[in-house]
Order: structure tokens, then sequence, then C-alpha cells
């Protein structure tokens, strides 16, 4: 397995090389300065999931499409040791499960959020629907101007295209599955 900045170091250049687009045009489309493109795709930093975020939205593709490995055609998933990507100082944690699926338009998470932890999300692309579920904890969602409390066994649909942020407001830790599912191009 690669490190997880590699991976997004080539899967970057590999869909900029086949797209034809300059990292001028790929800054422009993302909002990430064309120096940390560059840097990203020599693999010379771990970008945060807000700028893999920015990326994936600018670019009209998916999150995971950033960060995954080679596909086989069966995958079985083992929770890794360390997280696929971190935010908030290290207090939430991203693990990619399943890169998307064009066949099924999906891709799947699992979500740590520490005590007192947070992750705002950048609203993603037209059309994309998120689907959370609440592994263990209570979590507390913002989406938009409104604030959903949910507990271990409940979920919540909602379309990504609105500002959103994770919250876990206790001291435990909070674990959600989260679905993304991207409307067909």
């Amino acid at each position: 397995m690669n490190a997880i900045h590699l991976r997004i170091g080539n899967n970057l250049q590999r869909v900029r090389k086949q797209r034809q687009l300059s990292l001028d045009k790929v800054a422009d489309l993302t909002g990430v300065s064309k120096g940390m493109l560059h840097q990203i795709e020599r693999g010379d930093t771990q970008p945060t999931v807000t700028t893999v975020w920015k990326i994936a939205t600018g670019l009209n593709i998916s999150f995971s499409s950033l960060i995954k490995e080679d596909e086989s055609a069966i995958s079985i998933v083992k929770r890794k040791d360390a997280p696929d990507i971190t935010e908030d100082n290290g207090n939430c944690l991203v693990y990619l499960l399943f890169p998307f699926n064009p066949q099924t338009q999906i891709e799947m998470f699992t979500i740590i959020l520490k005590p007192k932890g947070s992750y705002v999300s950048t609203p993603h692309n037209e059309g994309v629907q998120e689907y959370i579920t609440v592994i263990s904890g209570e979590f507390k969602i913002s989406i938009r101007d409104d604030t959903y409390t949910l507990l271990a066994g409940e979920a919540i649909r909602f379309t990504g295209n609105a500002s959103h942020k994770y919250r876990n407001d206790t001291d435990e830790d909070v674990i959600l599955q989260v679905v993304m599912h991207y409307p067909e191009t």
C-alpha cells in the first residue's frame, strides 16, 4: 500500500493529464493554489480533508477517487491502524472503506470524531447525496442553519451541496458510516 499522500498525488496527476488540464486550470477550478497542487502531485505534502474535497468538487470527481488504490474484483476491508486522512488536529479520522465505484456511483467511509471533534465540509457538487449512519455515540450535524442530533442506530440523508458541519460535543468517540452517492455524469 502506498502512503496516502503519494496515492493522492498520483491520482490527481492521472486525472489532470487524462483531462489535459494544466496546473493553472486545476487551480482555477478547485480554488487550491498551483503551488499546493504541484506539491500534492509530487507527494511532498499530505493535503487536509478540506483540500481533497476542494479538488474533488472542483474536478467534479468523487473524494475517494483521489485516495483510492487499484481495485480488485472482491474487496474485504479491515479498518486500518491509521486513518487515510485526518482533520481538526487529529480529532476527525477518515477511513476509506470502498472508493468510488462508477457502476454504483457510491463511495463509503468510516469517520471517527474524537471528543469535541468537528469537521466542516465544503458543499459538494449538485446532486451528491450523503447517507450517514451513527454506529456509536451522539452525533450532531448542522446543515445550513439547522442542527440535528442523532444517536447510535439512527441515520440521516441529505443533499451534500449545502454547507454542513459534523460535531461531537460529548466525551466519547462518535463512529459514523458515511456513504456518498454521486449523480451519473
